[in-house]
C-alpha cells in the first residue's frame, strides 16, 4: 500500500459510463420531490466571490458558484473539507489506517463535532466507479492529491467542475492543497489561516527541538522483494520531516526512481550507505517489521546501529503522514513524536 496509491491504479470505465451515469442522474431528478435544501450537506460559509479558476496539471477548471454537494477521489481533501467545517456528500475509502466504520480517525473525530452526516464511501480499489460518484449529484469533485489519469479527469469533469493534482501526482504540497480546495468552496481566506495555524504548530515543535535542525532523515520502508525504499523530495511526508527542521540525508538523491513515482529504492546491499542520522520506516504488520529487522544486512545501516532509528507499524499513523491535511498532520505528529525526539539523541 504504501507505495501504490489507489486512485492511480487501474483506469475503470468507458467516457459513455461517464456519460450515461450523469444522464441517469438528470432523469432521476425530474421525477422527485426532494429539495436542494434537504439533501445539501453542511457546509462551511466563506466570503469567497464566483466563478473562481483553478490551475491544474490538465489545464483548468472553473467553478461557477459555491458548490454544496463535494465528492473526494483522492487523498486527504475530506480532511480538508472537514476543517472548514463543510461535510463532503462521498469521500474515497481508505482501506488501510481506518477505523471499522471506514472513516480515518481525526476525519471522525471532526465530522462528529460538526454533527454531520457520515459520507459515502466510495472505493477506488478497481479504478474510480464513475456511476457511483454521478449517483451522489455532486457539483464538485476533488482529487487534489491523487493519480487521476487524464482520461479519469475528463470522465469525472463531465459529472461535475474536477479539480485534479496541481502538478505532479501524489506530490502536491499540502499546504497548495488546503488552499485550492478551500479556494474551490469560496473559503481561500479561511483555508490560507488553517496552513498558517498548522504551520505555526509544526514550526513551534522544530523551534522546541532545535537538535532536528542538526540532523538528516530518511523516511520510507522495506519493500515486498527485499529492497531499501525512500520518499523523495516533494513528498508530503519528506516535506512534513523538512518542516520539522531535518534536512534530506544524501542517500535520498541516489535512488533509482521511476518516472513519475514519490519514492526510489536502492538494494538492501547498500545498507551501509543510508547516511541518515535518523531514519523512519514504516511496515504494513509487525511481522514485516520483524522480518526487515531480522536482516543482519539490515542491522548494518547507520542510523539502526547509531539509536537513530524510528520503526512503527501503526497503519493509521502511516496513513496520517501520508494523506495529510490540517486535522491528519497535528495527530500524526503527537503520535511518533517522542520516537523522533529520541532518535535525533541516538537514543531510539
Amino acid at each position: 500500500m504504501l507505495f501504490s496509491h489507489p486512485t492511480g491504479r487501474r483506469v475503470r470505465g468507458l467516457r459513455a459510463g461517464a456519460v450515461a451515469a450523469v444522464a441517469a442522474i438528470a432523469l432521476s431528478s425530474c421525477g422527485t420531490d426532494t429539495t436542494e435544501e434537504e439533501t445539501a450537506a453542511p457546509s462551511g460559509e466563506g466570503s469567497g466571490a464566483f466563478p473562481v479558476t483553478i490551475e491544474h496539471a490538465f489545464g483548468s477548471t472553473e467553478i461557477t458558484e459555491k458548490p454544496e454537494r463535494v465528492v473526494t477521489v483522492g487523498w486527504s481533501d475530506e480532511g480538508t473539507l472537514l476543517a472548514l467545517d463543510i461535510v463532503p456528500v462521498g469521500i474515497a475509502e481508505s482501506t488501510f489506517g481506518a477505523r471499522e466504520d471506514g472513516l480515518l480517525e481525526w476525519d471522525a473525530e471532526k465530522l462528529e463535532e460538526l454533527g454531520g452526516e457520515k459520507p459515502t464511501l466510495i472505493s477506488n480499489d478497481d479504478g474510480i466507479p464513475v456511476e457511483q460518484v454521478a449517483s451522489l449529484a455532486p457539483d464538485l469533485i476533488l482529487g487534489v492529491q491523487s493519480g487521476l489519469e487524464e482520461n479519469q479527469y475528463e470522465q469525472l469533469s463531465q459529472i461535475a467542475p474536477t479539480i485534479p493534482y496541481l502538478d505532479k501526482p501524489w506530490q502536491t504540497a499540502w499546504q497548495d492543497q488546503t488552499v485550492a480546495v478551500g479556494r474551490s468552496v469560496g473559503m481561500e481566506e479561511e483555508a490560507q489561516q488553517l496552513v498558517d495555524d498548522t504551520n505555526a504548530y509544526i514550526d513551534g515543535i522544530a523551534e522546541q527541538h532545535p537538535q532536528f535542525a542538526e540532523k538528516t532523515f530518511a523516511f520510507g520502508t522495506v519493500t515486498q522483494d527485499g529492497q531499501l525504499a525512500f520518499y523523495i523530495d516533494g513528498e508530503p511526508r519528506a516535506e512534513v520531516m523538512k518542516q520539522l527542521g531535518f534536512a534530506p540525508a544524501g542517500i535520498t538523491e541516489q535512488l533509482d526512481v521511476a518516472e513519475g513515482q514519490f519514492f526510489g529504492t536502492t538494494s538492501m546491499e547498500n545498507a551501509d550507505k543510508v547516511d541518515a542520522d535518523v531514519m523512519v520506516m514504516w511496515y504494513n504488520s509487525a511481522d514485516a517489521r520483524e522480518a526487515a529487522e531480522a536482516n543482519p544486512v539490515f542491522q548494518q545501516i547507520p542510523a539502526v546501529q547509531d539509536g537513530g532509528y524510528v520503526a512503527f507499524d501503526d497503519d493509521a499513523v502511516a496513513m496520517a503522514m501520508s494523506a495529510v491535511s490540517p486535522l491528519s498532520l497535528p495527530w500524526a505528529v503527537d503520535q511518533f513524536l517522542p520516537d523522533l525526539v529520541k532518535a535525533a539523541e541516538g537514543k531510539a
